[in-house]
């Protein structure tokens, strides 16, 4: 893959889809992850000494970039400097580095630049542009060396001019084309800093991308980042966006940490992610001795073997025409073809899509070589305004991850985008496709109900772990329809193991508020009153902070 120019120069990343994270820094060497040394207070002159031994000789280029390459990977960024402050480059703004103060000796990102050229990788790095408890005068609003450093005596200045600048003129000068910096944590930083950083990425390389956490200003960077392991609700982001996302709890290397996304999570999760418009960067940790552990390679290499057969509907493929979640898996797109890609779980005999305004001119298993057509059926309530296409599937899935079925249309793909009733009766509401009246804190949705009846109300939230549950729900929430009102104390009445678009340390978790009745189709609405409602925000890695984030309200209807 080549990075191209111009304007054109994002097109590579948006059609990449799937990238590798690698975080890996001298605080391998302690299997505690990256930010062992600020959560024990670890003294600069003790971390230092780590150097000494530091010497990853079963690292070898080749088998990384091999092994980004063979779980279809199209890119990778690797921490170049993490918040450490030590370099695995080499560098001579700062001895404090692998080539120089290791046994070691040689540049890892010169052989992974050489090696992702070779295999047709886009190499990019990671910085920590603010965070350095390393360095003397390193200023995060947040984050400091406090028990090596007096935060009055700091002086930016000499850490911004003295290191970070020349650090980022080392890493887009020494090691040829370099496809993004992936900038972390810019709390703090001036906006003429920022746009200073800005300038002098442009400058060096032009078609390098920067992802928005190089500042807490609006706008900067050419796409957004969302918070760690975070999966956006659909119509949250108005820019191009990219989840971060480690495939266990841990992003450095960890020897406790042994709790594995699974390769059908993985695969999930990945495409959840390209049906709402975004990538995945997948984390991996290596360890001290420069080896990507085996139960993280083994999933990559499944991931892989599913991509190799339905990659056509991932790389390159456009977000999901619809607005909402599928219950049954996700959509994505491209010219003339929809593609459902189906969970195993709960497999049925027929699959039923709202929505969908094209003529289908075939529906077929992706995975079939032979295609062989699957029996559809279309209809049309002209009363309703709605459209309902019906598939005839196969007796059991084509594997155990997802299968996707692709459907051929006629004309550009037109769909119904009101938010609708699913086949299955239920109706999700996620909160960013409402109508948000922050100063009141209500949220407002239209949709549409096919089947009428008696609904179960639920409120569905990410808790973080650790998090008071009464304390966010305090004052109660209050949803209301017509003359239908309902005042209830939210309860964490169910924990949703395996959920797709949440992940640690978040867990998804069901409130039951009450019933409700919609007792005739057409269009409804219903309101919700909480003070965990706010306005769609540019910086959702703020907002992925929180203790509780609502996310939505689900109608279950009764059978």
């Amino acid at each position: 893959m080549t990075v191209t120019s111009g304007e054109d120069k994002i097109k590579w990343w948006k059609a990449a889809k799937f990238g590798m994270f690698i975080h890996w820094g001298l605080y391998a060497a302690l299997g505690r992850g990256e930010w062992v040394m600020y959560e024990l207070n670890i003294p600069v002159r003790d971390y230092e000494r780590l150097a000494e031994t530091f010497n990853p000789v079963r690292f070898n280029a080749k088998t990384w970039v091999g092994l980004a390459k063979a779980a279809g990977m199209k890119y990778i960024v690797i921490t170049a400097k993490h918040h450490d402050g030590f370099a695995m480059f080499r560098s001579q703004a700062e001895p404090f580095n692998i080539a120089d103060a290791t046994p070691f000796g040689r540049d890892p990102m010169r052989e992974l630049a050489e090696e992702c050229r070779e295999q047709g990788i886009v190499l990019c790095f990671y910085y920590s542009h603010v965070i350095d408890w390393h360095h003397p005068h390193a200023v995060h609003n947040k984050y400091n060396n406090v028990w090596d450093y007096d935060t009055d005596s700091k002086h930016f200045p000499t850490y911004w001019n003295g290191l970070v600048k020349p650090q980022i003129r080392e890493l887009l000068t020494q090691y040829g084309p370099v496809g993004l910096l992936w900038f972390d944590t810019a709390g703090g930083l001036s906006k003429e800093d920022s746009e200073e950083l800005v300038e002098l990425v442009r400058g060096l390389q032009p078609d390098c991308l920067i992802n928005s956490r190089v500042s807490h200003y609006p706008g900067m960077g050419d796409y957004q980042s969302k918070g760690d392991n975070e999966i956006p609700m659909y119509g949250e982001d108005s820019r191009i966006w990219e989840t971060p996302m480690t495939l266990n709890q841990s992003w450095g290397f960890s020897t406790k940490d042994q709790v594995w996304k699974q390769p059908e999570a993985i695969i999930r999760k990945l495409v959840h992610i390209v049906s709402k418009g975004g990538n995945l960067l997948l984390n991996v940790g290596p360890d001290a001795g420069g080896l990507i552990p085996d139960l993280s390679a083994e999933r990559l290499r499944e991931v892989g073997a599913w991509l190799s057969v339905h990659g056509e509907a991932v790389y390159g493929a456009g977000a999901s025409p619809f607005p909402y979640e599928m219950e049954w898996g996700s959509v994505t797109a491209k010219p003339g073809r929809a593609y459902l890609h189906l969970t195993s779980d709960n497999w049925q005999s027929e699959l039923r899509l709202y929505g969908l305004k094209n003529k289908v001119n075939q529906a077929y298993v992706l995975s079939d070589a032979s295609r062989t057509p699957l029996e559809t059926a279309q209809s049309y309530d002209a009363e309703l305004d709605h459209h309902t296409l019906a598939i005839r599937l196969p007796d059991k899935p084509a594997n155990d991850c997802m299968t996707v079925i692709a459907v051929d249309i006629e004309g550009e793909l037109s769909v119904d985008t009101r938010v609708s009733q699913q086949p299955s009766g239920h109706v999700k509401l996620e909160w960013a496709n409402g109508r948000i009246d922050a100063d009141a804190k209500t949220v407002e949705w239209s949709f549409q109900i096919v089947a009428p009846g008696t609904f179960d109300l639920e409120l569905v939230c990410f808790q973080k772990e650790g998090a008071s549950w009464d304390e966010a729900f305090r004052e109660g929430v209050e949803a209301a329809s017509g003359n239908q009102r309902i005042t209830a104390q939210p309860k964490p009445d169910q924990v949703i193991q395996n959920s797709t678009a949440c992940q640690h340390p978040y867990s998804e978790v069901h409130s039951h508020l009450g019933t409700i009745v919609f007792d005739r189709p057409g269009t409804c609405t219903l309101s919700l009153r909480s003070t965990l409602i706010r306005p769609k925000s540019g910086f959702t890695e703020i907002w992925q902070a929180d203790p509780v984030k609502l996310r939505a309200v689900k109608l279950v209807k009764r059978q």
